[in-house]
């Protein structure tokens, strides 16, 4: 009979990777929605840990000691969401939508209508230099099928989504879930030729 033996710096290797491939493929676990964006340096303070501590919130402990069956439950009752955007971001520009970021939060971590307001806010912030808005050359890389009209007028549309007016509240509403996803893949892309316009 054939033993293979798994070190513990195996199994952290096979945690991270399998934490990265996810996040790059835009999985976020619905009860966990941090863990992928940012895995613990060590997985048990979440294998371990962080499972517990859920476990003992809910209730479902036998006086502070969490077995196993119970978390093997837990485990496998998770839910893996993919996010609606199919447009992939690099580092840097992940990294400029955290700065931007009232709460410093990833793309992947934000909510549609957060996206929406954030990719308002990141056009923006590329857009304008010394307070004044530049017309990158967007011809260049699109040919015809973004301009600066078509980018003003995507900003325009995203303004409700930046705004807690009573309006700009009712506007979203006018919105379907679908029209946001097209919206957060359109803004991703108007953000990405952008970005490479103004390196």
């Amino acid at each position: 009979m054939l033993t293979i033996h798994i070190s513990c710096s195996e199994n952290k290797c096979w945690f991270n990777l399998i934490t990265y491939y996810l996040y790059k493929m835009g999985y976020v676990i619905k009860e966990f929605p941090r863990l992928l964006a940012r895995p613990p340096i060590d997985p048990s303070n979440f294998t371990y840990g962080e499972i517990r501590n859920r476990i003992i919130t809910q209730g479902e402990d036998d006086n502070g000691t969490v077995r196993y069956a119970v978390r093997r439950k837990l485990v496998a009752s998770l839910t893996f969401e993919q996010n609606s955007s199919h447009i992939v971001i690099d580092h840097l520009i992940n990294q400029k939508f955290v700065e931007i970021s009232n709460r410093q939060a990833s793309f992947n971590n934000m909510s549609t209508d957060e996206k929406l307001a954030e990719i308002a806010n990141l056009i923006e912030n590329l857009l304008k230099k010394n307070g004044k808005f530049i017309t990158p050359d967007y011809p260049m890389v699109c040919f015809d099928y973004i301009s600066n009209d078509k980018v003003t007028s995507y900003r325009k549309k995203m303004q409700c989504f930046r705004h807690a007016t009573n309006e700009a509240i009712a506007e979203r509403k006018t919105y379907t879930e679908e029209q946001k996803n097209f919206l957060v893949d359109y803004g991703l892309t108007i953000v990405k030729v952008t970005h490479f316009l103004m390196k």
